[in-house]
Order: structure tokens, then sequence, then C-alpha cells
């Protein structure tokens, strides 16, 4: 799935394929099912941009 290639590492779409492979869903329905869960913690709260959720890490564009 091209969407998902566009806008994640690919590391994590190597993670997020094998995922999808093993549990025999589509990289659509992981997409949805984390944007469910993301709204599901997140949604009711009064949220300042952007979110700090995980550490940051350097992305690969920022190294060549």
């Amino acid at each position: 799935m091209e969407f998902f290639r566009e806008y994640l590492e690919e590391a994590e779409y190597r993670e997020l394929s094998a995922i999808s492979r093993e549990h025999r869903v589509s990289l659509a329905w992981l997409g949805r099912k984390a944007v469910t869960e993301f709204l599901e913690r997140f949604g009711q709260e009064e949220l300042q941009l952007p979110l700090i959720l995980a550490p940051e890490r350097p992305r690969a564009e920022e190294h060549e």
C-alpha cells in the first residue's frame, strides 16, 4: 500500500507488513485500528500539538 510507504520510515513499513502477514489483515486494517485506538485514547482530551508520544528520533532525510 503506497500510502504507508510514503509516510512511514522503511523499518516501520517492514514491521507493519510483517504484522499484517502474521495476523492475516491488510495494512489498511492496521491503519484504521491505529487511528481508532488513538482516538479512543486521546479523543476526549484538549491536545497541544505537536503531540509528544515517543522520544524524538532522527528522520532518514536529515542524514542525507
